[in-house]
């Protein structure tokens, strides 16, 4: 029996959802100024918080585009059958600095400015952690890889 669900559903649905957070992305960005006025007036922050909140949105505006177009080529490589290359080892590695860098930036904020950042700061330093050990498994299986297409 033939399943209503398969890799290549999953793959596709998968980079719906990448370029759908890409674009979500770029319009918060864009949208910036706003939503830290709003910010700023729904959780009553001091008013000097509003430049500072602005200016780690943008840099972490900067880190999800990158990992998300990352992971976009990454999956487009995956579905084109291009798994254990050095390309994907590279993209997981891209990926991971960045969950490393909004880490960096939102633990502190959270702590200073709005708490919820500090636990989008754990979530992230915990994603680069699981992302680490899969581009080391990835790494490992493209080593394995490559000693096997000499050997032939």
């Amino acid at each position: 029996m033939k399943s209503l669900w398969d890799d290549r559903k999953s793959i596709l649905l998968t980079r719906i959802v990448v370029a759908l957070a890409f674009a979500g992305s770029v319009v918060m960005t864009l949208c910036g100024p706003r939503l830290v006025r709003w910010m700023v007036w729904a959780h009553a922050l001091p008013p000097r918080t509003g430049p500072v909140l602005l200016g780690l949105g943008y840099v972490c505006a900067v880190f999800a585009l990158v990992m998300l177009g990352s992971l976009y080529k990454f999956l487009r490589r995956i579905e084109a059958g291009d798994i254990f290359v050095a390309a994907n080892v590279a993209a997981l590695r891209r990926i991971g600095w960045c969950c490393v860098g909004a880490a960096v930036l939102c633990v502190p904020a959270g702590v200073g400015i709005y708490l919820p950042f500090a636990f989008l700061g754990v979530a992230a330093a915990f994603m680069a952690l699981i992302l680490r050990v899969l581009k080391n498994a990835f790494e490992q299986a493209v080593r394995m890889k490559d000693e096997l297409d000499y050997t032939i």
